[in-house]
């Protein structure tokens, strides 16, 4: 748990000046950056782990990579 608080100081305040510095260079408001581009690029792993999934085309897998992106849309809500 130390670890990864460790590396969420460490990576948080670049990350937030990649997105604001993505912002400025492309015209698009810090509203669409903050709840579109940030929300996708810290779960990027569930969105390909779900996309592998849901590949596969059997209901089981597509069940499984919905349900996983369900997860991941309730943890951004509930912990912000």
């Amino acid at each position: 748990m130390g670890a990864g608080t460790l590396l969420v100081l460490l990576f948080s305040d670049p990350m937030v000046d990649v997105m604001s510095e993505i912002g400025t260079v492309s015209g698009i408001p810090a509203f669409y950056i903050s709840f579109v581009l940030a929300p996708l690029a810290s779960n990027a792993s569930e969105l390909i782990a779900a996309y592998s999934y849901a590949s596969k085309k059997t209901t089981k897998t597509i069940t499984i990579g919905l349900s996983a992106l369900e997860g991941a849309a309730i943890m951004n809500n509930t912990f912000g």
